[in-house]
């Protein structure tokens, strides 16, 4: 039975080189970091104090109107100051959006740079349970100073301190799941 084997080279130096082998065919495919794959195919592609500036393969011109800047975990933000359409940008040089995050390859990460990795995705659920809160409280705040100067709340004020406090309870989840 011929079963296809995957064999990868250079783990962590951001190449990866994936071969399928089997009797019938063979598959060659070279993945680079995002910033890899994107700048070669741009062109006029200048150095800028955070990043890089290109030509619009979309929307075309000899204006360097296409701005790249990689993120602190590889990943590109690609922003065209004529067209605004990425998506459009990347179709016009063979990408897409995917491209433009790092591939991680949790098979070569040491258990102890996963959980790191887990931890780092919790920071963003984190970060929005934390407005929530704030904002919610700020609603509850307002209301209670209302009850407290002797004022009636009405339906309204009631049904928005109910909702207020709903959410509080789904912000005190989020931050408890581990």
């Amino acid at each position: 039975m011929n079963r296809p084997q995957t064999r990868q080279t250079q783990p962590g130096k951001g190449w990866v080189q994936d071969r399928t082998h089997n009797n019938s065919s063979a598959k060659v495919t070279t993945i680079g970091t995002p910033l890899q794959l994107l700048l070669p195919r741009l062109e006029g592609v200048v150095t800028t104090g955070k990043g890089w500036r290109a030509r619009c393969p979309n929307c075309g011109g000899k204006g360097h109107k296409l701005a790249i800047v990689e993120g602190d975990n590889g990943t590109l933000l690609v922003t065209c100051f004529s067209c605004h359409d990425t998506g459009a940008v990347l179709a016009a040089v063979g990408l897409q959006m995917g491209d433009l995050f790092q591939r991680r390859h949790y098979r070569n990460m040491t258990p102890a740079e996963r959980s790191q990795l887990r931890q780092a995705a919790l920071i963003p659920r984190w970060r929005a349970a934390l407005e929530v809160l704030s904002h919610e409280a700020t609603v509850l705040l307002i209301a209670a100073n209302k009850l407290g100067d002797g004022d009636q709340l009405d339906d309204a004020e009631l049904t928005r301190m109910r909702v207020a406090a709903l959410k509080l309870f789904d912000a005190q989840e989020v931050l408890n799941a581990r």
